[in-house]
């Protein structure tokens, strides 16, 4: 008596063996399946086409996330310290030194910005930010977007000639290069014998800097500290403590260490909260991508259902020497599953290959470029991440392997009888 159980008495490993040659022997055979031919093609293309327009979408969708973060962090700060009462910070040197000593903080320093009006041949509002010229260089994102100029003309402390360094696209706009002079006007007022009078004050444009995004490019410019202070009327205060953090995503673990070394009354803003809208919105289009573009692998993944019919009508005299030969309901059932995942496997395999290969070139040599005033960068990145040509081929084999059921029961449940009788 053999003890071994029912199931594997009756299907020992190696028959998988054989139910995959049957499979693929059925896909090869071209005697009287023309029609079964030309069907199965469309459907390898179908899905192939599919798979390759989810896998470029999807790397489209990671470019913009991956270039967006990085050109905002490297634009901004990772983690803004404030007083949580809206008032400026007056002992901003004791609050970086203790900040500095928080585990998983690279470097801070204190800052100030406001809006203001840039006034040469024309005007245009701008932000402008003050830079602490004695913290550490990884502190001030400035010296890293810096593209022409000096960051030590900022250094001057002569009224009229003290510097200023403008985004590139502001500077084109007011037809500025380095070395011209712009006036800042101020919305804080002076008092004045006749009344409230805007501050203003001339600066020399000492240097351009060029982030990769349109609206720091188009709107932000930098000078020292000590000169933001004195256009704003000042003290020596800090509005906000910016911090650069070792682990980009575990800033809300470093705010949390922070905020208990410095004490209460401050608060914190990280670069997650500052730009959730964008990343969300990113998300979410990643999400539609999928979906959407899963339904077209489902659609063509119709075309296998048809396949596999077409081959059980085909196939029912073979099937039925096969069932009297002593093949079970199982065996048939999964050669023809088998039949359908290969279909759907060589056009997941083309499909991943053809949208990586697009996705490399377009990448490389930019062949789609993009208006930079609506989407900050000029053109298209596309970046393949494994995990998203992962998620794709799962996506198509599972829907291949669901088209295949159906046909595939039928197959399983044909009478062996009466499909010898067939002719």
């Amino acid at each position: 008596m053999n003890d071994r159980p029912y199931s594997e008495r009756d299907h020992p490993p190696e028959s998988r063996a054989f139910e995959i040659f049957v499979a693929s022997r059925y896909l090869r055979a071209k005697r009287k399946q023309a029609a079964i031919a030309v069907i199965t093609t469309i459907a390898v293309i179908g899905i192939a086409a599919g798979v390759a327009v989810l896998v470029i979408a999807l790397a489209l969708v990671a470019g913009f996330n991956e270039d967006i973060q990085s050109k905002l962090l490297g634009g901004t700060a990772h983690l803004n310290v404030l007083r949580a009462d809206g008032e400026p910070i007056a002992d901003y040197r004791e609050l970086v030194e203790q900040v500095m000593e928080v585990p998983g903080v690279v470097a801070a320093a204190p800052t100030t910005y406001f809006n203001v009006i840039l006034s040469s041949t024309g005007q245009a509002p701008a932000i402008i930010k003050g830079v602490d010229l004695s913290a550490p260089r990884e502190a001030n994102e400035v010296y890293a977007t810096l593209i022409e100029g000096s960051i030590e003309g900022l250094r001057s402390t002569e009224p009229g000639q003290e510097g200023i360094i403008l985004g590139k696209v502001l500077a084109e706009q007011l037809d500025l290069e380095v070395g011209d002079y712009v006036r800042v006007l101020s919305p804080q007022g002076r008092l004045t014998p006749f009344g409230l009078a805007a501050r203003e004050q001339q600066f020399q444009v000492i240097g351009i800097f060029e982030s990769g995004l349109y609206e720091y490019d188009s709107s932000w410019a930098y000078t020292s500290l000590r000169a933001a202070q004195r256009i704003m009327g000042l003290d020596d205060v800090a509005t906000v403590i910016q911090i650069k953090v070792a682990d980009i995503y575990k800033v809300k673990d470093i705010a949390a260490r922070v905020l208990e070394a410095i004490g209460p009354g401050y608060t914190t803003t990280d670069w997650q909260e500052l730009n959730q809208p964008v990343f969300a919105a990113l998300q979410i289009q990643r999400v539609i991508v999928v979906v959407v573009l899963s339904l077209m692998i489902f659609i063509a993944a119709l075309n296998i259902i048809t396949t596999l019919i077409m081959m059980v009508v085909e196939k029912t005299r073979d099937i039925s020497i096969l069932m009297a030969m002593g093949a079970t309901s199982q065996s048939i059932r999964r050669i023809f599953m088998f039949q359908g995942l290969l279909v759907g496997a060589v056009g997941t395999t083309f499909g991943l290959v053809v949208g990586a290969v697009v996705s490399r070139v377009a990448d490389k040599y930019h062949l789609i470029h993009l208006p930079e005033t609506i989407f900050s960068i000029s053109y298209a990145p596309f970046h393949v991440r494994v995990i998203d040509a992962a998620i794709v081929a799962v996506i198509a084999l599972t829907i291949s392997f669901l088209a295949t059921i159906y046909p595939a029961r039928q197959a399983a449940q044909l009478d062996p009888v009466e499909g010898l009788r067939y002719e």
